[in-house]
């Protein structure tokens, strides 16, 4: 009797321990991010971000307490969680130096943009997996290729998966395709064309063909009018924007330059005065977090469809 007792309890613990094997062998599969592989061995507890879209996603889906340090702020961050964000440590104004880096003993690091991980920025990734610390680079951020929500939906899916937020990656994902998939435009009215400037004056850089940019554009309803621009930012002549006259022009407000900025300019350039805009007043502000492929681009491409569907041609 006692024999079959400790059998029946051995079976008891087996069984309890399988049931656990579908977990570790989910957190110890290989993640392999831009090319470069990520193993850890459980969730990630002492994240830093490098770039605000990072900071926010994470925030997003409830993993925000497991951020220990922050980075590269280019705009207000979005109201329904600027208290969470708010209350992550900003360690550097653009990217911190390694030292201090270092001085956090992080076990992940994420940017939204390739520049963090340059020796402008904190070092390569193969530095820091030497170190012992994972990175994840937004999918966006990786050679190039036309940015689609397909992959921020992916970048999404593989932060709750490091950070132990799976479900509520999902449940962001799910809501995000609901939202949009009530985005539709009218066959019978015109899309609008668009011009999505994000900085420069003289030589305005623009939204070009394969970026978060154009697909805002797109999504939204509208035809981008630097879609010929083969990269996803690139620089376009006023020359050029003249000739193409947009029905409506996306200023992006971000912390290094802003909407009230581009507006002062374009109020003081003599050519400005022949772009039909100035007359009509089709001039928006748009966030610079709005236009990356990040948590808060389904806002923008929100934002964008509203003026797209108020413009009358």
């Amino acid at each position: 009797m006692v024999r079959v007792f400790v059998r029946f309890m051995l079976f008891v613990r087996l069984m309890a321990m399988l049931s656990l094997l579908p977990m570790v062998v989910q957190a110890a599969v290989p993640l392999v991010n831009c090319g470069v592989p990520l193993t850890l061995a459980g969730p990630a507890q002492r994240i830093v971000t490098l770039n605000q879209q990072a900071t926010e996603a994470l925030v997003a889906i409830g993993a925000g307490q497991k951020v220990v340090g922050q980075a590269y702020q280019d705009d207000r961050p979005a109201a329904r969680w600027a208290e969470r964000y708010n209350a992550i440590p900003v360690m550097a104004e653009e990217y911190p130096n390694p030292e201090s880096l270092l001085a956090t003993a992080p076990d992940l690091l994420v940017a939204g943009f390739a520049s963090a991980f340059s020796d402008w920025g904190v070092g390569a990734r193969q530095r820091w997996l030497n170190y012992g610390t994972n990175s994840y680079l937004f999918e966006s951020a990786c050679a190039a290729q036309t940015v689609t929500l397909e992959g921020l939906y992916r970048d999404m899916t593989h932060l709750g998966q490091l950070t132990g937020h799976q479900q509520q990656a999902t449940s962001w994902i799910a809501e995000q395709q609901q939202r949009l998939s009530q985005i539709r435009w009218p066959e019978s009215q015109r899309k609008p064309k668009v011009l999505l400037w994000l900085r420069g004056y003289d030589l305005p850089y623009v939204a070009g063909c394969c970026g978060a940019g154009n697909l805002l554009i797109e999504q939204a309803g509208g035809i981008n009018i630097a879609a010929d621009l083969p990269k996803s930012w690139g620089h376009l002549s006023w020359e050029t924007i003249l000739s193409r006259q947009p029905d409506l022009i996306l200023m992006v407000d971000s912390n290094w330059s802003s909407f009230s900025q581009k507006e002062t300019f374009l109020s003081g350039a003599l050519y400005a005065r022949h772009l039909n805009v100035m007359s009509t007043g089709q001039r928006h502000p748009i966030a610079f977090s709005e236009v990356m492929a990040g948590v808060r681009l389904p806002d923008g491409i929100e934002r964008a469809h509203h003026w797209f569907r108020a413009w009358q041609p």
